[in-house]
């Protein structure tokens, strides 16, 4: 449910609270760190400034001879006249510590006068007393503070002598000081995981800003007027990547809806022709009374402009299936010789009676799969179109050969070619780069689209090179291994 929850939260929130609760976490790990850093250098440098101290009474224990108790209390308050000092991360602090000779029977040897606090024996430091070890104990005292102890063996010969040293002082300025660390660490902590929040919020906010600027902009698009780009950041980011690819996307859209109403407009006006000739002929006919053949001639004509224009509209609708991948694909191998020489022999005669030569080449390639109808539709209408900007009297080269993964078919004519500015709209539906002479020949701009869309359900793609006016080359690739599940195949 808190999942939920916070998944319906806005963005910035998120983000924010995601970074708060990972500052939190880094900001009590760090504390906890640091403060148990402090605790055992402060541990450490009581330790070590009690064992420095009890080795040193050990050392000069025998220098003072057998003087009386008082003299001995004296000369080991006189040894311990200087405080243990501790230096280590907290700065400089002292502690007067307690000391004490006692047998291991009990009886005390020596200790200093202001040893007002009992220093007890334990089993456990006794038991390493008489292997010759040292030990560390902590322990709670009447005032209510830890006194620290160490208790060192003194030895004789490698041996343990009975008595030992004992040296201990209060713990009170390390805990006083631990204390103080704690406060603030309590105090500063939260403080910080405020002010980490305030500051990613406003962070988040600004980064966030040209994502609110993109979205403002997307808002604001319409189908009327698709000019708008973004303006980019001034860092190559993520958000200049995500802004470039978002002006990108607009000139994709704005390019395909121009296509679209240029090819409304075209449509509308190829239409429009027959349709006119259509409505003429009819109702020249229909002003007096005609003889036999003037009805059949006007017949004739409605019938020719009626095929021109069912012709327009059956392609217009292979064009469309093809395009959104809803044709039916019937696959099947084909033997290309087979394949070619049905393609050429269906050419014939209109390469025959524009007086051009279509010569066929094959190199390499007995047989490949495809959709025999769609495919040899596409190869005709590009055939078709090397033809028609063709010279009298110049050749045709259609030739297949293996590339690779591919097949390339290779259509090349000696025309007058295709200028550079009309290279990148060839394949647009109507597009005609002479528009009299394509319309003189019967062509109304749709064969290479279809072509296009044909070879694209063949996994494949075709590519122009023109050198106006020495010709122009189509390659036509198709793949030889096709996989059929991409496509829609027949019920």
């Amino acid at each position: 449910m808190l999942f939920k929850f916070f998944g319906t939260m806005p963005v910035r929130f998120r983000l924010s609270v995601g970074h708060a609760t990972c500052m939190a976490i880094i900001y009590i790990a760090i504390g906890f760190c640091l403060y148990h850093l402090v605790a055992k250098n402060l541990h450490e440098s009581v330790d070590t400034a009690l064992i420095t101290s009890a080795r040193s009474i050990r050392d000069a224990r025998f220098s003072w001879g057998n003087g009386s108790r008082s003299g001995r209390e004296e000369d080991i308050d006189h040894f311990l006249k200087s405080p243990l000092h501790m230096d280590q991360l907290i700065g400089p602090r002292s502690v007067r510590p307690y000391a004490q000779i006692i047998s291991i029977a009990g009886k005390i040897q020596s200790k200093t006068t202001n040893a007002h606090v009992a220093l007890p024996v334990t089993p456990l430091a006794l038991g390493r007393a008489e292997k010759g070890q040292s030990s560390f104990e902590t322990f709670h005292i009447k005032t209510g503070s830890l006194l620290r102890q160490v208790t060192l063996p003194i030895m004789e010969g490698g041996k343990f002598a009975g008595d030992i040293v004992q040296v201990g002082a209060s713990l009170r300025h390390t805990v006083e000081t631990l204390d103080g660390i704690a406060l603030i660490l309590v105090i500063m902590l939260p403080a910080l995981l405020v002010i980490s929040i305030l500051v990613g919020y406003v962070l988040t906010a600004r980064a966030l800003k040209p994502v609110q600027i993109i979205s403002s902009a997307a808002g604001k698009l319409g189908i009327d007027d698709l000019s708008m780009r973004l303006p980019l950041p001034p860092g190559k980011d993520e958000l200049y990547d995500l802004s470039l690819t978002f002006n990108a996307m607009l000139d994709r859209l704005e390019d395909a809806v121009k296509r679209l109403r240029r090819f409304t407009g075209d449509v509308s006006h190829e239409l429009r022709t027959p349709l006119a000739v259509i409505r003429g002929e009819a109702e020249l006919a229909l002003r007096r009374l005609r003889t036999a053949d003037e009805y059949q001639k006007s017949l004739t004509c409605i019938a020719k402009e009626s095929k021109n224009m069912t012709g327009i509209i059956e392609e217009l609708l292979l064009l469309a299936r093809a395009e959104s991948r809803s044709v039916a694909m019937n696959w099947e191998t084909v033997a290309a010789d087979t394949f070619m020489g049905d393609i050429c022999e269906q050419l014939e005669k209109f390469y025959t009676t524009r007086r051009v030569s279509l010569v066929s080449e094959i190199h390499g390639v007995k047989h490949f799969a495809c959709a025999h109808g769609y495919l040899a539709i596409a190869l005709k209408n590009i055939l078709l179109n090397a033809a028609k900007h063709s010279v009298p009297g110049s050749k045709v080269l259609f030739s297949l050969q293996p590339l690779g993964n591919e097949l390339e078919f290779i259509i090349a004519d000696e025309g007058e070619g295709i200028p550079a500015e009309s290279l990148p709209y060839i394949f647009d539906p109507f597009f005609r780069a002479d528009t009299a002479r394509n319309r003189a020949s019967g062509g109304v701009g749709i064969g290479l689209s279809l072509a296009l869309a044909l070879i694209r359900l063949h996994q494949g793609s075709i590519k122009v090179s023109s050198n106006s006016p020495k010709g122009t080359i189509f390659s036509a690739k198709i793949r030889r291994k096709v996989t059929r599940d991409a496509f829609p195949q027949p019920v």
